[in-house]
């Protein structure tokens, strides 16, 4: 039976933004259960004995290992969990652990799967958050379990006076310039929260338009991905030069779940093409975090259709899907509209999210698994 638990990774969710949001999900989650947690920040691991960084991770991979041993020789460990890519960690520190103690890497990121596979088959078990992935660790005999993203039940709270505002959170990555830019179009009061959208986009595309000239008159493979990229650079600088206040920087944690809360609609994209290659075809499109952090502040959710999402909530009631930019526009009018619907939908969408999608509910589950398959 599961009691002690050794945790190590890095707390931040956001891109070029200290947060600590894996922090709160793991740690705060595990202890508020009754689990005896010992948690080793990547960040200590990679700082030196002087406070500079790490950039060694055979060296970080050791400190992570002894402070692991120091400890598991105080009390063993029943379980060692941990979140890391392959550029964090060499393999080799899961197959030290197991030595000691059953082994479990978190992974996200499927559309960025070679960023786990040196470890993928160290770890006794990786966890995996898309069910997309499914397929792809039966193929490859991975040790896999699915375990989909949740809600923090510090964060439950349901707000009735909406601000009136659709609000997107996010870094600036893929399509999300487009459908922004489509929202912008037409007319409705959306703000933008996140890394990368104030950047000089105007400079970025005149950089990328020289770069494009030259791989189209040599019939280069990027040339296609380039002019995406040069496209997504001018939406942005005309979204960034068109309406003063839309584009905002990233939220602190505390602003983050404020924002949520008061806004009337959150729009979110979770779609993420492989690798980020445009001329890559395939597209992972699944329910990612904020579309249980949005149910669980209590607002209603604008986010992309999916079999994912819709296995957790019930279209129209719970949350509201999208398929399209324009199906997208179509339902942010309609719902701006009608107030007390966006209250009903928001409000359904919460008590769900309260009756079976809390990480209480999915670590309470996945160490039920372990504890009867591998413990």
């Amino acid at each position: 039976m599961i009691k002690r638990i050794y945790l190590t990774l890095s707390v931040n969710a956001s891109s070029g933004f200290d947060d600590f949001t894996y922090k709160y999900i793991f740690y705060d989650t595990l202890v508020k259960m009754g689990y005896d947690v010992v948690f080793y920040p990547y960040k200590e691991a990679s700082t030196s004995t002087n406070g500079g960084v790490i950039y060694d991770i055979k060296i970080i991979s050791e400190k992570i290992y002894q402070n692991f041993l120091n400890e598991h020789m105080k009390t063993p460990f029943d379980l060692f969990l941990s979140y890391y890519q392959n550029q964090q960690i060499i393999p080799e520190l899961f197959t030290w652990v197991k030595e000691k103690t059953f082994c479990v890497n978190y992974t996200t990121n499927f559309h960025q799967i070679s960023s786990y596979t040196d470890l993928l088959t160290e770890a006794d078990l990786s966890i995996f958050v898309s069910k997309e992935a499914e397929s792809y660790f039966i193929q490859n005999s991975f040790r896999g379990y699915y375990m989909p993203f949740a809600g923090l039940s510090i964060n439950l709270g349901f707000n009735a006076n909406k601000n009136g505002k659709i609000s997107f959170i996010g870094t600036s990555y893929g399509p999300r310039a487009l459908y922004l830019w489509r929202c912008l179009q037409n007319g409705l009061p959306i703000k933008i929260y996140g890394s990368n959208w104030d950047k000089n986009h105007a400079f970025r595309s005149a950089l990328r338009i020289l770069k494009l000239e030259t791989q189209a008159l040599t019939f280069s493979k990027s040339a296609i991905d380039t002019a995406y990229r040069c496209l997504n650079d001018l939406i942005m600088a005309e979204i960034n030069l068109g309406i003063k206040g839309v584009v905002n920087p990233p939220l602190s944690d505390e602003q983050y779940n404020q924002l949520i809360s008061d806004s009337s609609i959150i729009l979110n994209i979770p779609e993420s093409r492989y690798n980020h290659d445009f001329k890559n075809p395939n597209v992972l499109i699944g329910a990612n975090l904020r579309d249980f952090e949005v149910p669980t502040l209590g607002s209603l959710l604008l986010t992309q259709k999916n079999e994912e999402i819709k296995s957790f909530f019930e279209e129209n009631k719970e949350v509201i899907l999208f398929s399209n930019e324009w199906e997208m526009v179509d339902k942010a009018k309609f719902y701006m509209d009608r107030p007390d619907l966006i209250l009903r939908v928001a409000e359904a969408g919460h008590n769900r999210v309260k009756k079976e999608h809390l990480w209480e509910h999915r670590f309470k589950t996945f160490f039920t698994y372990i504890e009867t398959n591998y413990l």
